[in-house]
């Protein structure tokens, strides 16, 4: 079951960590969209044939054109530490979605009030993050994580 919570206000040391805000706020996917906009799915890819005709519908209804994959692994990644920071920058752009294949990630979007809700992504989620939302993204402490990504344009995170 995917993980949803409030971040702390003013997050500091390693974005690896949970960051969760205390006490603890957990969110649902239903509250995720009312806070941020963003979409959660969770898919079953140990069935390729269903998750197949998912992912063709999303791209088809949401008009996401371009996909890619991108391996983020401190074993094999050169600059894995520059990569991180990297992609913990703030982004905004047209909307987009991730799908996390192997790994974990955790994604962080922006809500309507300007606190930060951080979505843990693992093995079949998918997040669908709106056009002009701010959000940023990390591994988990493992190093490790596949996506695809599902873009309108030739936009990359």
């Amino acid at each position: 079951m995917v993980q949803i919570w409030k971040m702390e206000s003013y997050p500091c040391g390693d974005p690896r960590l949970p960051h969760h805000c205390f006490p603890p706020k957990k969110y649902t996917p239903d509250e995720l969209t009312k806070k941020t906009g963003a979409l959660y799915f969770k898919l079953d890819l140990d069935d390729p044939l269903s998750a197949s005709k998912r992912i063709a519908v999303l791209k088809l209804e949401r008009n996401l054109k371009k996909e890619d994959t991108y391996t983020l692994d401190a074993q094999s990644t050169i600059d894995f530490e520059e990569k991180l920071l990297e992609l913990f920058e703030e982004l905004e752009g047209d909307e987009q979605a991730r799908l996390v294949t192997e790994g974990a990630a955790y994604y962080d979007v922006e809500g309507f009030d300007g606190s930060w809700v951080r979505i843990l992504c693992e093995y079949g989620d998918l997040l669908i993050i709106p056009k002009g939302r701010p959000h940023r993204m990390t591994t988990t402490s493992k190093n490790f994580v596949k996506v695809r990504r599902f873009y309108k344009d030739d936009e990359e995170e």
